[in-house]
């Protein structure tokens, strides 16, 4: 399974899907698809490192509660993913270093609210993991 994400428009909300053949390439797939939505790229070297873990009870919630920690860090904290290098991944839990640089310079095309559950249904099959997840904006 290629890796790599895909966003779709979905009434006042965006939908995200990601697809990648194991769990770090699945969670790094939605950060930058996530970033997508907001406008933004990783690229830039970051100026800081921060390291973000976090599990769930399923892969559904293991996944929201990875988007909600990146919403959090671009929306209330002005801080832009420059880098993102999952270090441990698997369906309920994952650890990640992010190079991170300030996001008061850049301009968001859009706001993102939250990551939602509804319809949330994250798959691992032979041919990798993939979901669909929907975005407040």
């Amino acid at each position: 399974m290629k890796g790599g994400f895909r966003v779709l428009p979905h009434t006042s909300e965006m939908v995200l899907e990601v697809r990648a053949p194991d769990w770090p390439s699945f969670y790094r797939a939605a950060a930058e698809g996530l970033l997508a939505v907001y406008g933004l790229r990783p690229g830039k070297p970051g100026t800081r490192e921060l390291r973000r873990s976090v599990k769930g009870g399923s892969a559904e919630e293991t996944l929201v509660a990875w988007l909600a920690e990146l919403i959090f860090l671009v929306g209330t904290k002005r801080t832009v993913p420059a880098k993102i290098e999952v270090t441990q991944a698997g369906p309920l839990e994952l650890t990640a270093v992010l190079r991170v640089r300030p996001a008061q310079d850049l301009p968001l095309e859009r706001e993102v609210k939250a990551a939602a559950y509804h319809g949330l249904k994250v798959e691992e099959k032979r041919s990798g993991i993939g979901a669909r997840v929907i975005l407040d904006v």
